[in-house]
């Protein structure tokens, strides 16, 4: 199905534990299986992401605003505004505000649908 977004058009979705919202433009919801592409708006002071992977999904990031700490394969990296992360299938990552104000990033997973999932690593 084609389709066109306009961000400040799109239901946000609350994240847990008051880490922020998503924006949630191309997902299963669209009946997509080979990707979901949303846009994470993380607060600042909101609790850090926990380690985790995606058994086959790609993961890239894209910087919108802000900065934030990822931890990926047990390595902390700062990323920013306009920075690309790719993180592979199994990698084990979490990502956190560390900015004074939100922080965006758009984030794609490939493939999705039935082939994602979200394994917890972190107890």
């Amino acid at each position: 199905m084609f389709k066109i977004f306009h961000l400040d058009q799109t239901p946000t979705t609350p994240m847990e534990n008051g880490r922020g919202v998503q924006i949630k433009m191309v997902n299963p919801a669209l009946g997509t299986e080979n990707v979901d592409v949303h846009l994470n708006r993380l607060v600042p002071g909101g609790p850090n992401g926990k380690i985790h992977h995606h058994t086959n999904a790609d993961n890239v990031y894209i910087v919108k605003r802000g900065e934030g700490r990822l931890i990926a394969d047990g390595t902390t990296y700062t990323i920013r505004e306009n920075d690309v992360v790719y993180i592979p299938a199994g990698v084990k990552h979490s990502l956190s505000n560390i900015s004074d104000g939100v922080f965006e990033i758009f984030e794609i997973y490939a493939p999705s649908g039935r082939h994602f999932d979200f394994v917890l690593d972190e107890k």
